[in-house]
């Protein structure tokens, strides 16, 4: 979305809430610590007018902008109140955004509020804690971009982009704990959540609309800085490295409630307009010099019902099911870390009116598909000498898996079924992993999934040819009517065996 190029606004508000506290704080520690903030990040703050009076500082026509910008972050007003207790009360003005560029190249960006109240206090080591909350907090934007003439001579429509996000019942705080890493944290918890995104594009002939609510969002997240490298000077995959190696870190969780959408896309190649249904989620990130982390679990299932002109029925998809696990090593150095991947897409369903446009005749079986992948194992992996090899066009730096344990993989479509379990070790020393153990792997339905995947046209006679052949190299028959095992044993040599059978 074209007002994202304008990102500068949300650092320069992360800025109004940082720098140091005093035990009890006063009005004018706090201006003052958000002017040292702005100048740590070459941020410029500049007020048209100041007073201060009986513990009231009065801040009007304030401006926030990168050095040297035209196009500040601005609030009407801003009024800090001294409580009496060692804490401020901070009132912002109605008006809060930016107006930036021209009417064919630019936008403007809002903030309103029902009932914001921040309220600052002394937090640990010397940090600030702002302790918020509002009744209602919209944030709208409003963007124009030049189109794009495919012939020369042409004027071409400009693309329009514009939404808005909408917290309601909104309560958190923010802190910004000083030391030899400065650590930024943010607590945010909102009684629902509302966004509406719009875009047109005449150019391309697309529009599209969006707009999605989800209740009881839970947001806690952790910054952590480098110890002296900046944010600014971070140019290189060399740089990241050495903010990595100095202790820069994200932490994030995220829960929410139940959530409900409907999106609309209108193209030239496709229309279609969907509705959407999610259960609730949760969501953890970790990120630093040693592990990437991500987990994700959706829980209550997962509707989505589509139409479009090119389809001749509506078609809905359920899930009961969904859950997503990735971890991998940053920089692991000369000793292996754990890795691993996980993916649960559990009981997907299909209307009927869905599997008759490829299965009129009901050849295939219309049961739910499963999958559930689970790997793990030790590697060693260093993805930023990986990225500093890639920019200096030097010699490629190679991950080095050490193990490999395939605890689950399986797969349920149309009543057949695959599963696979195995462990596997890797022989590095020829500066390529070479696999030593074995996979075992158990199929059944598939020759009932073949007659009915030629039933239905998808496949032919002689693709089923080919695929008989392959399943009979590598496994022989089960113990049930139509099923098959196999035994591949990975050996020295690079050797592989396939049920006592060598391949390799």
């Amino acid at each position: 979305m074209a007002f994202l190029r304008y990102g500068f606004a949300v650092p320069a508000m992360v800025v109004l809430m940082s720098g140091s506290a005093h035990a009890a704080l006063t009005a004018d520690q706090v201006w003052q610590s958000w002017k040292d903030g702005a100048g740590l990040v070459g941020l410029t703050i500049t007020v048209a007018t100041e007073a201060n009076s009986g513990g009231t500082l009065t801040l009007n026509g304030l401006s926030i902008a990168p050095e040297g910008a035209p196009d500040p972050l601005t609030v009407s007003a801003l009024t800090l109140t001294e409580n009496g207790d060692g804490t401020v009360t901070i009132t912002p003005g109605d008006a809060i955004g930016l107006q930036t560029g021209s009417a064919e190249d630019g936008g403007s960006a809002k903030l309103t509020h029902d009932g914001l109240s921040i309220i600052a206090r002394e937090g640990d080591n010397g940090g600030i804690v702002y302790d918020y909350s509002a009744n209602k907090l919209d944030i709208a934007y409003d963007f124009t971009t030049p189109g794009y003439a495919a012939n020369e001579g042409e004027t071409p429509a400009p693309g329009k982009d514009n939404g808005s996000f909408s917290f309601e019942g909104l309560k958190g705080s923010y802190s910004d704990t000083p030391g030899t890493n400065r650590v930024f944290a943010v607590a945010l918890e909102a009684a629902k959540l509302v966004y509406a995104i719009n875009s047109d594009q005449p150019s391309f002939e697309t529009k599209s609309t969006s707009n999605s609510e989800s209740v009881n969002l839970v947001l806690n997240s952790e910054f952590t800085l480098p110890s002296t490298i900046t944010l600014g000077e971070i140019q290189s995959a060399a740089d990241f490295g050495t903010a990595l190696q100095q202790g820069l870190q994200l932490k994030l969780n995220t829960t929410n409630g139940e959530s409900t959408g409907k999106s609309s896309e209108k193209s030239m190649f496709f229309s279609l307009d969907m509705d959407m249904k999610a259960g609730p989620a949760v969501a953890d990130l970790l990120f630093n010099k040693d592990v990437f982390s991500l987990t994700s679990k959706g829980e209550g299932g997962l509707e989505i019902n589509v139409t479009s002109e090119g389809l001749p029925a509506p078609a809905k998809i359920t899930m009961a099911d969904v859950e997503m696990n990735l971890l991998s090593p940053v920089m692991s150095g000369d000793t292996a870390a754990d890795y691993g991947a996980k993916l649960i897409l559990g009981q997907l369903t299909l209307n009927d009116e869905s599997w008759a446009l490829f299965d009129p005749q009901g050849a295939l079986k219309r049961e739910p598909f499963d999958l559930a992948l689970d790997l793990n194992g030790k590697a060693k992996v260093d993805w930023i000498a990986m990225a500093v090899a890639d920019e200096a066009g030097g010699q490629p730096v190679i991950p080095q898996p050490e193990s490999l344990n395939i605890t689950q993989a399986a797969l349920k479509l149309a009543g057949a079924a695959l599963d696979a379990t195995g462990a596997l070790t890797f022989d590095n020393s020829l500066g390529f992993p070479a696999p030593l153990g074995e996979v075992n792997v158990n199929v059944s339905g598939a020759e009932q999934l073949i007659t009915g995947l030629i039933a239905t046209g998808i496949i032919s006679e002689e693709d089923a040819m080919g695929v008989r052949m392959m399943m009979g190299a590598f496994m022989v028959p089960g113990s049930e009517p139509d099923s098959l095992t196999s035994k591949v044993e990975f050996k020295e040599g690079f050797s592989i065996f396939a049920n006592g059978q060598q391949l390799q």
